[in-house]
């Protein structure tokens, strides 16, 4: 079997994303399927600068076949659009269709938002919460994702008030409804901080519940003593003896000092892992690697199965493996009823 020579490419810096879906795909090359046959080479573009971007990728150009981006949606679409020039495997870890353009190269994995809000949904109503209070960030994706979780929680009869975190008297508001949960929908650490620990401070007897964006061991130790008792929308069953691909990724990860891997280290794992797959069923050749993909086979990832098609470049199909945890005595523990 040739040799797979892959190329992980992430903006500089050190924000949080990228930083773990490059952990993630890091160790996947080391220590994931496919690994044996890796040879990884690995660059870096200023955030939001596509036409270094488009430079550094055409510096590779006849020297790769694959491609596996730690990139943002525009990156991502960027991204797609040169590795379809290229004639190079792509994987990047967006779930918005705007990356793929219907571009045989491209594969987006990241779970689809309304899977997301279906599954959370159904685990607060099976959980026994019937009243929940949204709070959201009002950047494009946060606020789409509240609308997601407006529509699921009232398809399973479950009462909804949902407020942008700019809207004063938000608080006085939650107060007044006296919700059974309250649902923090933010991405960035220190926007979603302060309001974690307003609302623990002032409200503690109601549940408190974080985006899986927000579970890391970063904010979990900045919360101190208020990140107890708080649930988190998550993807592992963590702490448990398991023989299967997830377990691979724990121990990968936890040998590289990371002992609560994120949802990110996953979507990271998971697109090279299939990259590595894909190209070594096809020989090393990318468009036998799609046709492969696109057959239908059914692909175990740690972020959940993968099958793919012609009309499906994402591969995600029903809610996934989303479940809560709640955060309790230093671990996190699956949650299955109040």
């Amino acid at each position: 079997m040739k040799r797979l020579r892959l190329l992980l490419i992430r903006p500089e810096g050190s924000e949080p994303s990228p930083a773990d879906q490059s952990l993630g795909a890091r160790l996947a090359a080391l220590h994931g399927p496919g690994h044996g046959l890796v040879d990884l080479e690995e660059d870096s573009f200023g955030r939001g600068d596509l036409g270094y971007l488009e430079k550094r990728l055409h510096h590779w150009m006849g020297r790769i076949s694959g491609i596996v981006g730690a990139t943002n949606v525009p990156e991502s679409a960027r991204l797609s659009e040169i590795a379809e020039k290229l004639n190079v495997l792509c994987f990047v870890s967006n779930n918005n269709v705007s990356v793929w353009q219907g571009r045989g190269q491209v594969f987006h994995i990241g779970l689809p938002t309304p899977q997301t809000a279906t599954a959370v949904a159904r685990l607060l109503q099976r959980a026994g919460f019937g009243r929940v209070f949204l709070l959201y960030d009002e950047t494009e994706f946060q606020a789409r994702v509240a609308a997601n979780m407006v529509e699921a929680l009232d398809k399973c009869g479950i009462r909804v008030n949902s407020k942008a975190g700019s809207e004063s008297g938000w608080l006085d508001e939650a107060r007044r409804w006296k919700p059974q949960v309250f649902y923090l929908i933010y991405s960035e650490e220190n926007r979603a901080l302060p309001i974690a620990r307003l609302f623990r401070s002032e409200e503690p007897k109601i549940p408190l519940m974080l985006g899986r964006s927000l579970l890391r061991s970063s904010f979990i130790a900045s919360l101190g003593a208020a990140a107890d008792g708080v649930l988190f929308v998550d993807f592992f069953r963590r702490g448990e003896q398991r023989d299967d691909p997830v377990a691979e990724f724990t121990s990968a990860l936890l040998k590289n000092a990371v002992d609560c891997p994120t949802a990110n280290h996953g979507f990271g794992w998971d697109a090279m892992a299939l990259c590595a797959v894909a190209l070594s069923k096809g020989d090393g050749n990318p468009l036998h690697a799609i046709e492969y993909l696109e057959s239908g086979a059914i692909i175990e990832g740690v972020t959940g199965q993968f099958r793919f098609s012609r009309e499906n470049h994402n591969g995600r199909e029903g809610p996934g493996p989303t479940r809560i945890s709640r955060y309790r005595n230093g671990r996190l523990v699956e949650v299955d009823h109040v």
